[in-house]
C-alpha cells in the first residue's frame, strides 16, 4: 500500500489532526466526530499502562504501526519504560517526533517493518494496537517478531478486529462498502482480515474480552469500552 492512498484515507476519515489535537490524545473534545472511538481508546490505553506498572522493570517497548505516536507517548511516560514507536507513515511520524520531542525516553523510527534496524533479543514488549489489520499475514508477522523478543519478551495485540470462520465473508463485504462510499475502493485489498483459529499455535492469552460477561455488563451499564480484544502471546509461545 503506498504510503499516499492511506494519507488520503486518513484525511477523509477525518483521522489526520492538528499538533494540538494529537498532544492530548486519547482525551478529545465533545463535540470531536470520532468522539466513541476515542473514548473506548482512552480506556484501552489505561488498561495497558496499569499492565505496564506491573512487570518488572526496566522496560524496552516497541509499538509497530505507531502513527502519530499518542500511545508510544503514553507508555513512555510510565516508569522505567523506553518506547520505539515504528511506522512508515512519514507524515504522521514526524508530527509524532515534533511534538513529543520532549519525551527522552521515546525514539520515533521511519522504516519498514520487516527490516527494523533493532538488534536481536533487545524488545521486552511489541505493541501491536489498532494496526494488526494493516498486515497480509498476522502469523508470518509475529513469527518474524520472535527474534528481537527477549526471553521474557511479549506481543499484545489490541484494538484491532479478529474473525471466526463464519464472520468473515460479511467482515470482507462491510470493508468493500466502506471504503467504495468513502470514494477509495482499492483500500480494501490493504485493509486484512484475520481468524482467532490463526493465532491459536502462539496459545494467546486474553487479557481483555469483549464478550466476557463483564465487558458486557459495563457496556450495557453505559460505559464505553473497546470492542476488540487484548490479546498476550509470550516469546516462548512464538519460538515453540
Amino acid at each position: 500500500m503506498g504510503a499516499d492512498l492511506y494519507l488520503r484515507v486518513r484525511e477523509k476519515e477525518g483521522r489526520l489532526y492538528s499538533d494540538e489535537v494529537v498532544a492530548k490524545l486519547p482525551d478529545v473534545s465533545p463535540d470531536h466526530p470520532l468522539r466513541v472511538e476515542w473514548q473506548a481508546r482512552s480506556v484501552s490505553a489505561a488498561r495497558l499502562l496499569k499492565y505496564l506498572a506491573r512487570l518488572p522493570s526496566p522496560l524496552t517497548i516497541l509499538e509497530l504501526g505507531c502513527g502519530n505516536g499518542w500511545l508510544s507517548n503514553r507508555m513512555a511516560g510510565a516508569p522505567d519504560c523506553r518506547v520505539m514507536g515504528l511506522d512508515w507513515n512519514v507524515f504522521e511520524l514526524a508530527q509524532a517526533a515534533r511534538i513529543f520531542a520532549g519525551n527522552h525516553r521515546l525514539l520515533f523510527v521511519h522504516a519498514d517493518i520487516f527490516c527494523m534496524p533493532i538488534p536481536a533479543h533487545s524488545i521486552d514488549l511489541v505493541i501491536i494496537a489498532s494496526a494488526l489489520q494493516y498486515f497480509h499475514d498476522a502469523v508470518a508477522l509475529i513469527q518474524y517478531l520472535s527474534p528481537f523478543l527477549t526471553a521474557r519478551g511479549e506481543v499484545h495485540i489490541l484494538d484491532s478486529p479478529l474473525y471466526t470462520s463464519a464472520e468473515l465473508p460479511a467482515a470482507r463485504e462491510r470493508t468493500r462498502l466502506y471504503y467504495e462510499r468513502l470514494g477509495f475502493p482499492q483500500m480494501a485489498a490493504h485493509y486484512h482480515h484475520h481468524l482467532w483459529d490463526s493465532l491459536k499455535p502462539f496459545h494467546p492469552i486474553r487479557l481483555y474480552d469483549p464478550q466476557s460477561w463483564e465487558a458486557r455488563l459495563r457496556r450495557a451499564g453505559g460505559a464505553l469500552d473497546s470492542p476488540f480484544p487484548w490479546l498476550k502471546i509470550s516469546a516462548r509461545a512464538i519460538s515453540g
